[in-house]
């Protein structure tokens, strides 16, 4: 409730400049469905994306409907800034590392800021710790 209560305050903050807009990035179950990627959502605010939930294959979902791919300059990889997290289950978090890197090596200038239930600071710091070789690389 706390998340969306902080989503829906910083949506209704953009949301008198700027149209408001829900994607669903992916719908799927902890069951591998090839047609369907995991639970995420983005909500798009003008120039601005938040991100809800990263089920497998997050950022490549976002990146679908990018501007480059005819969609919103917000879902661009370098502009997924913001996001929030429901709860701990795996099926809402394997493409949290993804999110973390992936725009940032394509060129985020900023950490991506998250929003989540208690345990996802120890979450993100084993995430960062796994890939320090790579991020120290870069």
């Amino acid at each position: 409730v706390a998340i969306c209560s902080q989503l829906m305050f910083i949506a209704q903050l953009q949301a008198s400049q700027a149209k408001t807009q829900l994607i669903l990035l992916g719908t799927g179950t902890p069951n591998a469905e090839p047609e369907r990627s995991g639970p995420s959502l983005a909500v798009v605010v003008g120039d601005n994306s938040y991100i809800v939930d990263f089920g497998p294959g997050v950022v490549r979902r976002a990146t679908k409907f990018s501007k480059q791919w005819g969609g919103f300059t917000a879902l661009n990889p370098e502009n997924l800034k913001v996001a929030f997290l429901t709860h701990l289950h795996s099926d809402h978090t394997v493409g949290y590392s993804d999110l973390i890197l992936t725009p940032w090596v394509l060129g985020r200038d900023v950490p991506l800021e998250v929003y989540g239930p208690k345990g996802l600071t120890e979450m993100t710091e084993l995430i960062i710790e796994a890939y320090k070789k790579d991020i120290d690389y870069r």
